[in-house]
C-alpha cells in the first residue's frame, strides 16, 4: 500500500497583508505519525455565555441548510463549522490534513483507498463517530438523485464503500483520481439519525440534529439569521464562546454600521472606501488580504437540457463564442481594478486565483487586452454589422439587435460601478447593455431559469479545482428543462470535458496542475464567462475579538473559509467590549467616501 500521512496545520500568527502564497508542500514520509489540527485556544476566564456576532449579506438568499445539498459559500462554513470532514485544508498551505481521518493509503493501482478515522470522534448526542456513518453517508451521495448532483462527480466513480470496522474505511473507486485526498467538501452525517429520515434531500435545517463539528445548529430563521452553539466536549477543546450568530443585512454599509454601532463583531465583503473609513475608527480592526474570490460576468451561453432542449430565453448571439470574445476585448481590467477596486484586487484570467499557485494560468502571449478596434473588426467579419452608422449592430442568424439584459446584484455596489464602464464599453462596438439591478434571490433564480443574457457573478474558488471546474461541464445541463444553480453560464463543450476528465484520474500532481492549466486556457479562449478581478478579502472586526485564524496562516481570509479557523480560534478579548457581550454602546463615527489607502 502506498501511505499517504500529512502533517496537520499549526495555528502560527498571521503575517502583514499581500504576503505571498507558498505552493503546497509534499507529503510527509511513509509511517510519520498525523497529529490533529491545532485545538482552540482555551476559554477565556470571566467570559461565559459570550455570543461572536457576525453580519452577513446574502442570508436571503440560501435556500436552506441541508449540508450535503449546499454549494453556497456561507453553507460551506455552516457545513466546516457543524461536521468534520474526512480530510480538511492545512491552514498553512491548503494541504490535505486530518479530519476525521487521521490517515489515509492507497493500492499501488490507486483503485483502493483505506482510511483510518479518530478513535475519539463523537457526535454532539453522545454517540461515538463510527466508519459506518461514512459508509452510509457516501452511498446516499450515491443513491439520492437529488443529493447525487452536488456530489456525483466523486462519488460516481465509486465501485464499494465498506466499513470495514468502526475506524476503517475502504472506498473503491473505478478510475484512480487526485479527489480521494481531498474529501473535505462531502460532511458526514451520523446515520443513526439521517437513515430514519424518509427523504434526507428534503431536510432543511431544522435545528437539534447532533453534530461532529465545534458547532451544532441552534436556530434558523430563513433570510434573518443563523445561531449555532458550542459542542462543550469537542475532542479538539471548545472554543473560547458560547454562541456564533449571523445576522443578515441588506448591504455591506448596513453591516458597516451596525459594527460601528456594536451591535455586531465582525464584517465582511468591505469596499475599499469603508475599510479606509473603519481604519481610523475606534475599537475596529481592519484586514486586508490576498484573497479566493472572483467577480465575473457569466454568458447565457445556451441554457438547454443535455440533450439540447432550450430553456429560458437567452439571447442567441450570445452562443456565438465571436461575440463573447468581441466583448471580452473591451474590458479594461487594469482600469477597473485601479478605479472600482482602488488598486485592492487584481485584474482577474481565469477561475483560479493566483493566491493557489500550483495550479494559476498565466496567459502570457494569449492575453486578452482592451482593443475596441480590434473587436469591432471581428464583429464586422463574423457578419454582425450595424443598421445604421452609429446604431446597434445585428445577429445575422436571428435579426436581432445585439441589445443584452445585463443582471447585477442591487447589495454588491461594487458591481453598480463595474455596470456604467461595461456600459460604455459595449456601446463602442455597437452593443447594447441594458442594466437590471436585482437582490441575490431573484437574480440567482433568474440565472438558474435561463432568464438572461448577461448577470454578474462571484465565486470562492477551491482549494481543489475538480468542484469548480464541474460546473463546466456537460453533465452540470439538466436531464430534464427546469431551473439549475448546478452550472456556470450553461456551458457545454466536448474538448472541455474530455480535459476535465483527464485531470480528475491524474494522480501525479504536477501532471494533474498541467491539465488545470489546461482547461484554464480553454475557458479563457471560450469565453463563457469572463473573470474581472480577485478582490482582497477586506474584514473588519471589533478589538473586543482577537486570535481569528487566517486560511492560509501566512495571510488570508478569516472568513468564508472551506475550513473552520476562522471561527474556531477567535476569542473574546478581556476587558473588549463586543456586541456578543452587550458591550459597544456605538463608535461615533459614519463611514462615507474616503480616500483610498494600502491598508496592512
Amino acid at each position: 500500500m502506498a501511505t499517504v500521512t500529512l502533517l496537520a496545520a499549526l495555528a502560527g500568527p498571521a503575517a502583514l497583508a499581500h504576503t505571498p502564497a507558498v505552493p503546497p508542500a509534499p507529503a510527509g514520509p511513509p509511517g510519520e505519525a498525523a497529529p490533529r489540527e491545532a485545538a482552540p485556544r482555551e476559554a477565556v476566564p470571566g467570559t461565559a455565555d459570550r455570543t461572536l456576532v457576525v453580519g452577513r449579506t446574502g442570508l436571503d438568499a440560501l435556500p436552506h441548510l441541508n449540508p450535503l445539498d449546499s454549494g453556497w459559500v456561507i453553507q460551506g462554513e455552516i457545513n466546516n463549522l457543524m461536521y468534520e470532514p474526512l480530510i480538511r485544508w492545512g491552514r498553512e498551505d491548503w494541504a490535505p490534513a486530518p479530519g476525521l481521518a487521521l490517515e489515509w493509503e492507497h493500492s499501488p493501482d490507486g483503485r483502493e483507498w483505506t482510511y483510518r478515522l479518530d478513535p475519539e470522534a463523537v457526535w454532539s448526542d453522545g454517540v461515538p463517530v463510527t466508519a459506518r456513518d461514512a459508509a452510509f453517508t457516501l452511498d446516499l451521495l450515491r443513491s439520492d438523485p437529488v443529493l447525487n448532483g452536488r456530489h456525483g462527480g466523486l462519488v460516481d466513480n465509486f465501485t464499494d464503500v465498506e466499513a470495514v470496522d468502526d475506524h476503517t474505511l475502504v472506498i473503491r473507486v473505478a478510475e484512480p483520481g487526485a479527489v480521494m485526498h481531498h474529501l473535505n467538501n462531502t460532511p458526514i452525517v451520523p446515520a443513526h439519525v439521517w437513515s430514519q429520515m424518509d427523504d434526507p434531500a428534503s431536510y432543511r435545517g431544522e435545528p437539534g440534529l447532533p453534530t461532529s463539528g465545534l458547532f451544532s445548529l441552534a436556530e434558523y430563521r430563513p433570510g434573518e439569521r443563523i445561531v449555532l452553539s458550542a459542542n462543550p466536549d469537542h475532542p479538539r477543546g471548545r472554543p473560547a464562546y458560547d454562541r456564533l450568530v449571523m445576522r443578515n443585512h441588506e448591504t455591506t454599509e448596513a453591516a458597516v454600521q451596525a459594527l460601528l454601532r456594536g451591535e455586531i463583531d465582525l464584517v465582511d465583503g468591505l469596499n475599499p472606501q469603508q475599510a479606509d473609513a473603519l481604519r481610523v475608527a475606534p475599537g475596529v480592526t481592519v484586514s486586508v488580504q490576498p484573497g479566493r474570490h472572483w467577480d465575473a460576468i457569466g454568458f447565457n451561453t445556451g441554457a438547454r437540457t443535455r440533450d439540447g432542449h432550450p430553456i429560458g430565453d437567452g439571447h442567441p448571439a450570445l452562443r456565438d463564442p465571436v461575440v463573447r470574445r468581441a466583448l471580452h476585448h473591451v474590458v479594461d481590467r487594469d482600469r477597473l481594478v485601479e478605479i472600482v477596486h482602488a488598486g485592492h484586487a487584481e485584474p482577474g484570467v481565469s477561475i483560479v486565483p493566483p493566491v493557489f499557485p500550483r495550479h494559476f494560468w498565466d496567459p502570457g502571449p494569449e492575453r486578452v487586452t482592451a482593443d475596441p478596434g480590434l473587436a469591432n473588426r471581428m464583429l464586422d467579419e463574423a457578419g454582425y454589422h450595424r443598421a445604421e452608422p452609429d446604431g446597434l449592430r445585428i445577429d445575422p442568424d436571428s435579426g436581432r439587435p445585439l441589445s443584452f439584459r445585463l443582471l447585477y446584484h442591487s447589495d454588491r455596489p461594487v458591481y453598480a460601478d463595474i455596470r456604467d464602464f461595461l456600459v460604455e464599453w459595449a456601446a463602442d462596438i455597437g452593443v447594447e447593455l441594458r442594466p437590471e439591478a436585482l437582490s441575490s434571490a431573484p437574480l440567482n433564480e433568474r440565472t438558474a431559469a435561463g432568464t438572461y443574457d448577461i448577470a454578474f457573478g462571484g465565486w470562492n474558488y477551491g482549494p481543489d479545482p475538480d468542484e469548480d471546474f464541474a460546473y463546466h461541464t456537460c453533465a452540470r445541463l439538466p436531464e430534464e428543462p427546469r431551473p439549475t444553480d448546478l452550472t456556470f453560464s450553461w456551458y457545454c463543450d466536448e474538448e472541455f470535458d474530455e480535459l476535465y476528465e483527464r485531470q480528475r484520474r491524474e494522480t501525479d500532481p504536477e501532471a494533474r496542475a498541467d491539465l488545470v492549466r489546461e482547461m484554464q486556457r480553454h475557458l479563457y479562449l471560450a469565453v463563457p464567462q469572463i473573470v474581472l478581478a480577485y478582490d482582497h478579502t477586506m474584514e473588519a472586526h471589533s478589538t473586543g475579538w482577537g486570535g481569528f485564524g487566517m486560511l492560509p496562516a501566512s495571510g488570508g481570509s478569516i472568513t468564508r473559509q472551506q475550513a473552520d479557523y476562522g471561527y474556531a480560534l477567535a476569542a473574546p478579548v478581556p476587558g473588549g467590549a463586543a456586541a456578543g457581550a452587550g458591550g459597544g454602546g456605538g463608535l461615533g463615527l459614519a463611514v462615507g467616501i474616503a480616500a483610498p489607502a494600502l491598508l496592512l
